[in-house]
């Protein structure tokens, strides 16, 4: 289904009357700290897509939320507006000097928040999101999967992963012309957590040992330690540490191995790849859990670029222009 040249919700008329672009205007994309004053306009929100179409509701498996929306450039050809079949065939095998040879676009699977139990990928934030991705030269795949508590972790973790299989797919390469050693993520919140749980695990993956892994993470706030540490006095609040329990599977914080298991801060490795970590002083998700992260990338070596926005802005409403540049610059300086 092509969307890309609806007009944008009317709502975003009134986002733009508030625009002005943010305090900071370099773009850090190496190891490096910055301290920064964002607006109150969510700049993708803010702008309209022309030429960006939108193929939505694509499977890359059999449960209802296992479906996928493709953001496309406006330099797409006709024929990128197809979908692939969500399961490779079994007479498909690739060719390794077609694989050196193959080129194509950069990539970015991106994964919406909403405390691993609501949210939508085709929200007006995250569809804008995706656009905006695509408006700058990134295919972009925005990911729904299985939510809590119905279906508590691993499910989520399992499908995005799922999805991300699925982006590595020859057919999938090869109809959105895709170079699959440019993939990144993105994630927002409890999609940042999930973003950086791909790639924190990555080298566990069967596509790691194939060449095929992600060479770029975006985490805008995204709860990287689960464990009986967010509940602490600096901690999470007690509604939201009823939510990760949820999402855990756990009814205490006292016997809940999955704590760990879905904390990125415990699995770094110096494989995993260059982090850009956004995170505002004063929001529901402290600071400290994107601040030891940082750490934790660095001592294994790899690089951070981590952003502090002043304020309570969470997530995706970090995106002011300045800061949806920085985040730009940075996929598009390690994905090439």
């Amino acid at each position: 289904m092509k969307s890309g040249r609806r007009t944008v919700l009317a709502l975003v008329a009134a986002v733009v009357a508030l625009g002005a672009v943010a305090s900071c205007s370099t773009d850090p994309v190496g190891d490096e700290n910055a301290t920064v004053t964002a607006d109150s306009v969510i700049y993708p929100l803010s702008l309209e897509y022309h030429g960006i179409d939108v193929v939505a509701d694509v499977p890359y498996g059999t449960a209802p939320l296992q479906r996928l929306d493709v953001c496309l450039p406006a330099d797409s050809a006709p024929e990128t507006t197809a979908t692939p079949t969500a399961t490779p065939s079994a007479t498909a095998t690739p060719d390794p000097a077609a694989a050196a040879a193959a080129t194509g676009r950069p990539a970015v699977l991106m994964i919406h928040g909403g405390s691993w139990s609501h949210g939508d990928k085709a929200t007006a934030a995250y569809r804008s999101v995706c656009k905006y991705l695509a408006s700058e030269g990134f295919v972009t795949f925005n990911v729904d999967y299985r939510l809590a508590p119905t279906d508590p972790f691993p499910a989520g973790l399992d499908d995005v992963r799922r999805a991300l299989d699925y982006v590595f797919r020859p057919a999938t390469l090869e109809t959105y012309d895709v170079d699959s050693q440019r993939v990144g993520v993105f994630g927002g919140s409890a999609g940042g957590n999930l973003a950086a749980m791909l790639a924190v695990t990555d080298h566990e993956s069967a596509a790691y040992a194939e060449g095929d892994r992600i060479r770029a993470v975006v985490d805008l706030s995204g709860p990287t330690n689960l464990t009986s540490r967010s509940t602490r006095a600096d901690g999470v609040s007690a509604s939201f540490q009823r939510k990760q329990l949820l999402y855990l599977g756990c009814r205490t914080y006292a016997k809940c191995p999955a704590a760990t298991r879905a904390s990125p801060e415990y699995h770094v490795t110096s494989d995993t790849a260059p982090f850009f970590i956004g995170h505002s002083t004063d929001e529901f998700i402290p600071l400290w859990e994107s601040q030891e992260f940082a750490a934790t990338l660095r001592s294994n070596d790899v690089p951070v670029t981590f952003v502090q926005v002043e304020g309570t802005a969470h997530s995706i409403a970090q995106l002011d222009e300045a800061m949806s540049r920085r985040v730009a610059t940075f996929l598009r300086t390690q994905l090439g």
